[in-house]
């Protein structure tokens, strides 16, 4: 994915939301010094009946329009 193209993101988020289905969210957000940090689980079902479960964390900050100007993803094994 090219996070710096807006059309690339929806694109993902589009085809993300139609494969997996049922998902549900479990998050903890920790703010330290304007760095934030999500503690994450997602578990779901995936539309050829899968399921699967994933957990990581979300490291980001905002800029001075509280959008988002740093995120970084990293998954847990």
């Amino acid at each position: 994915m090219q996070p710096d193209n807006p059309a690339k993101v929806a694109e993902f988020f589009e085809n993300f939301f139609k494969d997996n289905q049922e998902l549900r969210h479990l998050f903890h957000v920790v703010v330290n010094d304007g760095n934030y940090q999500a503690e994450w689980a997602v578990a779901g079902r995936k539309r050829s009946g899968k399921k699967f479960a994933f957990h990581g964390f979300d490291t980001y900050q905002f800029d001075q329009q509280n959008k988002i100007s740093f995120l970084k993803v990293k998954l847990e094994k």
